[in-house]
């Protein structure tokens, strides 16, 4: 298979897998940890929160992921721009690499913690004149969240609740592309002419 699909493409693909198996964890971490605290619960907010921005960086080493493998199908006349996975690799690349909102969205809260960012944020709530430090249920660290730091967080990031819906949104679209990587995958074999066990059965 390396020798007929190519080393440089099939390097390419494994960085992908390895990514989307990353993203497709996540998912089942949050859903034990929905099922675990439950989905009201402080616990699994504070969760949820974390594994998105985990989900953010995998993304964006995806996208870069993305541009290597497309890079290494074009130079070997395999790659298939218009198909159906790789629209839907290409949206995912343009998203993490191109687009300004969810590279400053990354940068400001996932990536970094940066004191200027926080700073702004609490002056901001000091402003407005409440400030809760911690909330939660019980006297269980883990069932609980340090509220002050994520609010400073995000208050400073300058974006508002709509901004972070639409990128939530995009991260929990984004995290299910395991099966379209398959997909591009076996597109690719069958562009070198590999067949797979499951088409030698078939045959």
């Amino acid at each position: 298979m390396r020798s007929e699909v190519g080393a440089d493409v099939l390097n390419a693909f494994a960085r992908c897998f390895v990514h989307a198996d990353r993203l497709t964890s996540l998912i089942s971490f949050a859903y034990l940890s929905s099922q675990h605290h439950g989905d009201t619960s402080r616990a699994f907010g504070r969760n949820l929160q974390t594994m998105v921005w985990f989900a953010v960086g995998t993304l964006r080493e995806l996208a870069t992921a993305i541009r290597a493998l497309r890079s290494a199908l074009a130079k070997r006349q395999m790659l298939n721009p218009d198909s159906s996975p790789w629209k839907a690799l290409r949206a995912i690349e343009d998203r993490w690499e191109n687009e300004v909102f969810f590279r400053d969205m990354r940068n400001i809260a996932a990536f970094h913690v940066d004191s200027d960012v926080v700073e702004r944020g609490l002056v901001s709530l000091e402003e407005d004149g409440v400030a809760i430090l911690s909330e939660g249920e019980g006297p269980k660290q883990d069932r609980s969240t340090m509220r002050l730091g994520l609010e400073a967080l995000l208050k400073g990031s300058g974006k508002d609740l709509a901004d972070f819906d639409r990128f939530m949104s995009a991260v929990g679209e984004d995290q299910g592309i395991a099966f379209t990587i398959q997909e591009a995958f076996m597109e690719a074999l069958d562009k070198a002419g590999v067949t797979t066990d499951q088409e030698q059965e078939e045959a």
